[in-house]
């Protein structure tokens, strides 16, 4: 039975136990700064809760560790866990800027730290089947994401603006991935990005054509609600996945459409989890990230998300820089995000 601990303690920390549970591991312990997270975990069923990395790594020797704190805290967790080697899951982001981002691949690199990122969407049952439908990654022709975030509603949680500008690390990164992971790396995108009528009302834009010639087109309204989209073209066949969890298949010369159903896994836990899970096991068990799976696989959509994030705070009237429209074509430089609060997993 492997012995799993979980660092941060949030929404999504249980998800994870779950199928970990289900998979047979045991959830020797939790680490949070926060008291009513610890007494949380303890009533979970979690026998130990810590309010350090470090002592939790000391005391139970964990066979692996899911990294689960909030967003701007995980690239710091990740470094802290990396030079004990220990086979680490990262949920999302691997960093708030590419700088960060690229300074924890040499760490855990210098580590030869085994780390996998947590990004389940690529692990959806429809996903895996919609690609096995239209035979391979190579029938793709297209990928068009239509996505959405809520400034609102992030400032209501308590988030400040500068976190809520890294938001595209944060949780667009699970739209950029998808597209990566289906169209391959973009190496020259078209980016453009205006502000609405409210600060961090971003409306952005990315198009170009992928290392394996695929054309990408993905558009994310920060000013407008709605639901996220993702449509992908093959050879006489459109795969429509709205909601994502879910697909339509449209087929040239069929008049109604297909669907292909998720998974038992996909419907009995959070979708993508259980997939995902099974890979963490097997890196325990190998001492290494899966093929596809370590840090540098997400670096085509962390390279977008850097750019779509500049031309957001270049095109924001707040930004000393700033002009309503901007054009990004290649990697931005500006440096780590500064930090929000002080550590809150």
């Amino acid at each position: 039975m492997k012995r799993v601990a979980i660092v941060g303690y949030g929404g999504i920390a249980p998800k994870h136990i779950e199928v970990l549970r289900a998979l047979g591991c045991e959830i020797v312990a939790s680490v949070s700064l926060h008291e009513k997270s610890q007494q949380e975990a303890l009533r979970d069923g979690i026998p130990a809760a810590y309010g350090s990395v470090e002592e939790m790594v000391d005391r139970e020797q964990p066979d692996g560790v899911v990294c689960c704190p909030t967003f701007d805290q995980v690239a710091l967790v990740a470094r802290e866990l990396a030079p004990r080697r220990i086979p680490t899951l990262l949920e999302k982001p691997s960093g708030t800027s590419l700088a960060e981002y690229n300074a924890l691949c040499q760490w855990v690199a210098e580590h030869r730290a085994p780390q996998m990122v947590g990004l389940n969407r690529r692990n959806y049952s429809v996903v895996r089947g919609a690609v096995a439908d239209a035979g391979g990654f190579e029938a793709v022709r297209s990928v068009m994401i239509d996505w959405s975030e809520d400034p609102p509603h992030l400032r209501r949680r308590g988030f400040s603006e500068e976190q809520i500008s890294r938001w595209v690390f944060s949780n667009s990164i699970h739209g950029l991935d998808l597209l990566t992971h289906l169209a391959g790396a973009v190496p020259d995108p078209q980016i453009s990005a205006i502000e609405g009528d409210e600060p961090l009302d971003w409306y952005m834009s990315l198009t170009g054509v992928s290392e394996r010639g695929v054309l990408v087109d993905f558009r994310s309204s920060w000013g407008s609600p709605g639901r996220w989209r993702v449509n992908v073209c093959t050879p006489g066949r459109r795969y429509l996945f709205a909601p994502l969890e879910s697909c339509e298949v449209a087929e040239r010369g069929v008049s109604q459409p297909r669907n292909i159903a998720p998974d038992e896994f996909d419907g009995r836990f959070k979708p993508g989890f259980h997939a995902q899970a099974k890979l963490f096991l097997q890196m325990i068990d190998e001492g290494r990230a899966p093929a596809g799976y370590d840090l540098e696989s997400v670096r085509p959509a962390m390279v977008l998300a850097e750019q779509l994030t500049a031309a957001c705070l270049k095109a924001s009237r707040r930004s000393p820089a700033g002009t309503n429209g901007a054009d990004a074509r290649g990697p931005a430089a500006h440096g780590p995000a500064p930090r929000g609060p002080a550590k809150s997993f």
